[in-house]
């Protein structure tokens, strides 16, 4: 990745190629609403950047059903996961959750609402360069305790993204909890970001999901799994483990099951280990800083689903341009409709499947 190619490579390949998506948008669209039960069909259309799609009465960023129209934009929090910041606070009830290493054994979450929102969501911390390609295609809002000025104003200028970070709201927007320790002791308030902005429509669908677990890709076409590990380094080192009486996957931490206050272990119907290279293009960012090229870029993911583990590439053009998951052989890669996990590591990180 190169930032001189922000205005130029970057942004001409994504006009001359709008045409070009907005076909295969269609297309997919067509197939996936045929309604012939085929296994496999998608629920919703694969996401495009060309703007929503209706999702016929599922959750866009779920694919589950859902009563209401959820006409809301989605928010994300930024939130710490070294041990001194367990337990998090509303992470239980995110549709989409990110995993990014900052610095050596250091990783921090980017945890999308949209279908729930939770009271208080936390501790909040600081925004990372990476922030605005894997959270730009939502065109929400962002919830942080800002950054150093140069990724602040990289996320500005190239993230469709409204910041409401905490030196940019009115005091109360966001809690300090004083029984939890500084810097983790900041927590966001999704209601009350809601009522700041002026973003008000919902995000296009981040995945394509299958009608079910059976039919979703890994279940179909992948080999049995029961645990997954990403070694991030030290006590952010991850294991997901199958749990058959649930059908879902629950995360450890190295030193401790990943805990939410006065709740349960997290769990998630899908986890996406994806990995990437480093970018090494941001000249301020210090040498301990971690940053993952996922942008005009592409790579290997492995998706967890059921029992199962299906190998597959992700590939991504401009900032605020969705992810597109394939397998292998260049298929969509369909999910099961639920929460999901997305675990983003280093190509240098060991993964370990058993």
């Amino acid at each position: 990745m190169r930032i001189g190619q922000w205005f130029t490579g970057r942004r001409g390949r994504l006009v001359s190629g709008g045409v070009l998506v907005a076909l295969i948008a269609a297309v997919v669209g067509f197939v996936a609403w045929r309604g012939d039960g085929e296994p496999g069909t998608p629920v919703a259309p694969a996401p495009t950047s060309e703007g929503p799609a209706s999702t016929g009465g599922r959750a866009p960023l779920t694919g589950l059903p859902t009563a209401g129209a959820l006409n809301r934009p989605a928010i994300t929090v930024k939130v710490s996961n070294t041990p001194d910041a367990h337990p998090q606070r509303g992470i239980g009830e995110a549709d989409i959750v990110f995993v990014e290493p900052i610095t050596g054994g250091t990783t921090r979450l980017a945890a999308i609402f949209h279908s729930k929102l939770p009271a208080q969501v936390g501790p909040v911390r600081s925004l990372r360069p990476m922030d605005a390609a894997l959270i730009g295609p939502t065109k929400g809002i962002i919830a942080d305790t800002m950054a150093d000025r140069w990724v602040m104003e990289y996320v500005d200028r190239v993230a469709d993204l409204d910041d409401l970070g905490t030196l940019r709201v009115p005091a109360g927007t966001y809690r300090l909890d004083d029984t939890r320790r500084a810097p983790n002791h900041v927590f966001a308030r999704p209601d009350k970001l809601l009522e700041l902005s002026d973003r008000k429509a919902a995000p296009t669908p981040y995945f394509a999901y299958s009608a079910n677990q059976e039919q979703s890709t890994a279940q179909r076409t992948g080999e049995r799994a029961s645990s997954v590990t990403i070694g991030y380094g030290g006590a952010a080192t991850a294991t997901w483990t199958y749990n058959q009486g649930s059908h879902r996957w629950a995360r450890a931490e190295k030193w401790s099951q990943h805990l939410i206050e006065n709740g349960p272990q997290v769990t998630a119907d899908n986890v996406v280990v994806l990995t990437a290279n480093r970018d090494t293009s941001f000249p301020k960012a210090k040498p301990t800083m971690t940053i993952l090229d996922v942008f005009d870029a592409s790579g290997t993911l492995r998706l967890f689903t059921g029992d199962k583990v299906v190998a597959g590439r992700w590939s991504k053009g401009a900032v605020n341009e969705l992810f597109r998951f394939t397998t292998t052989d260049g298929e969509p890669l369909l999910l099961t409709p639920g929460t999901t996990w997305v675990e983003c590591a280093l190509t240098s990180m060991a993964i370990q499947t058993r």
